[in-house]
């Protein structure tokens, strides 16, 4: 019989640049998680105002990159292939991708998504599109949003309210038929900043079974600590208002920062001025992730509850949400 493995230590959002010339010198960083002890990481093929055809052209250049090397990753459509990579020590990549408007409210392109790999998906990037308001300008859920939140349940892609108006996120709730997550959002009680999110929109995406994972970037974490000791102040606030299985790691670590400036700048309706989005990006490393670890052990938390926070509860979201679990 084979043994059965514990918990996997999962990294729900990580970014490599969009720029499909600069992917192959930076995919390496893919090793940085495997060496950290990292299981799973979910990767961004597409936010914003990028276009459809982008997001298709990212998905295959990283799956080509992976495939071209199955000793060390593997690209996992289900939970099994997730096990199955651990235990022959490669590190598995998900997709995700960061608002439905390159979609253009065509709901076949969910099943499209599906098939490339991608297992969760913002309903908006900030902005307002067709599905969904962003953080930005704060208009609620359409009824075409209301259909692709079903399309997307039916194909087994998690829903994700990060970067979505909290009506628009609490809408989408009400309407849930599985959990639904907030992929990487951190507390606005903790860091006042409009990309945070309210202790009640948090709340209710508890009580739709969901996760919240901590974001990892400066911006949204605060000032006056280490990067990885604020992450572990955001992650036991959130256990305290939540309870330990709702919270996870989405640290939204960024492989090209110089890349990342160069899309904020072609991209400067997704980033307002005056939210601080000007100022360098600072991100939390998948190094970090041994400290985040042990900083939750030395709070006292019990090793179950840190080890369904690293990596346990998307695992369950998986489970749970995933048609070909």
């Amino acid at each position: 019989m084979t043994a059965q493995l514990p918990p996997p230590v999962w990294d729900n959002h990580a970014c490599p640049p969009m720029a499909l010339a600069d992917l192959p010198a930076h995919l390496g960083v893919l090793d940085r998680y495997a060496h950290a002890g990292v299981d799973v990481v979910s990767l961004n093929i597409g936010y914003g105002e990028m276009a459809w055809d982008e997001h298709l052209a990212m998905a295959q250049a990283i799956t080509a990159w992976l495939s071209a090397r199955p000793d060390r990753f593997c690209l996992a459509r289900s939970v099994k292939q997730i096990e199955a990579a651990r235990r022959a020590g490669r590190l598995a990549v998900v997709f995700d991708v960061e608002g439905a408007a390159p979609l253009e409210g065509d709901l076949s392109r969910v099943g499209i998504l599906h098939d490339l790999g991608v297992r969760w998906m913002l309903l908006a990037y900030n902005r307002r599109n067709w599905a969904a308001g962003g953080v930005h300008d704060e208009a609620g859920l359409t009824p075409a949003g209301r259909d692709l939140i079903s399309a997307m349940e039916d194909a087994g892609i998690v829903v994700c309210l990060s970067h979505t108006a909290p009506e628009a996120a609490m809408a989408a709730l009400a309407v849930a038929r599985k959990p639904m997550i907030l992929s990487h959002s951190n507390l606005r009680t903790a860091c006042d900043h409009p990309r945070n999110i309210s202790n009640e929109l948090a709340l209710a995406c508890a009580a739709s079974g969901g996760v919240i994972g901590v974001n990892g970037l400066r911006l949204f974490l605060g000032q006056g600590a280490a990067l990885e000791t604020l992450v572990v102040q955001h992650l036991l606030q959130l256990v305290a208002l939540v309870g330990p299985l709702h919270v996870g790691l989405g640290l939204d670590f960024v492989f090209d920062l110089a890349g990342l400036e160069s899309e904020k700048s072609a991209m400067k309706g997704s980033f307002p001025p005056g939210s601080g989005y000007e100022a360098p990006t600072e991100c939390t490393p998948p190094e970090a992730v041994p400290a985040i670890r042990a900083g939750l052990l030395s709070a006292g938390l019990a090793p179950g509850e840190v080890a369904a926070i690293m990596g346990g509860n998307w695992h369950r979201i998986a489970q749970r949400c995933w048609v070909d679990a």
